[in-house]
């Protein structure tokens, strides 16, 4: 599906959508999230397939970037933890006993229009909600699984690689001082 707004050219430059043009809005079982495409169909299929499901479940929560009435990104949040060995040592604070640093793991994707700062809102919107969330629960850490080809994505915005990566298709990534 063509996206609107887009240049006619492939190696056009893609206009910036400012923030204060895309809503956020928590999954609900009427969205229509057909049109959703990104390049990893495991994503597509989790908004379509699963999302509302383990919403539903409690646990996750999916929240949907919307522009000009389009699906262009969603971001799912879920409660997680990082061991403090993942990290590195200058991220730790050494006053912290315990061994784990609890954290927001986070999903964010989007389709077609990369380059355009949806993932920057959206990771606004997320550090907004992680604030909101350290008011009634420990938080202190964002942690997400970045696909191989989002990794320079994520590190942009101040996230590092865990010292550990066990996982086989993502990169387990972290950022400490969300505040």
């Amino acid at each position: 599906m063509p996206s609107r707004n887009l240049p006619a050219t492939p190696d056009a430059k893609l206009p910036k959508i400012p923030l204060s043009d895309i809503s956020f809005e928590h999954l609900a079982s009427d969205h229509d999230l057909l049109s959703f495409s990104c390049r990893q169909q495991e994503l597509n299929d989790y908004l379509t397939a699963d999302a509302l499901k383990n919403q539903d479940a409690h646990v996750a929560v999916t929240y949907l970037a919307i522009y000009d009435g389009t699906c262009v990104g969603y971001f799912s949040i879920l409660n997680d933890s990082i061991i403090k060995k993942d990290i590195d040592p200058e991220d730790d604070k050494e006053w912290y006993t315990h061994s784990y640093y609890p954290a927001i793991k986070i999903a964010p994707t989007h389709q077609d229009y990369e380059g355009r700062d949806i993932g920057r809102a959206m990771l606004t919107a997320i550090r907004s909600i992680a604030t909101e969330v350290s008011r009634h629960s420990g938080c202190c850490v964002l942690t997400v699984d970045a696909k191989p080809d989002a990794e320079s994505f994520y590190e942009r915005f101040g996230f590092h690689r865990a010292l550990k990566t066990r996982k086989k298709n993502t990169i387990p990534m972290y950022r400490c001082n969300i505040f």
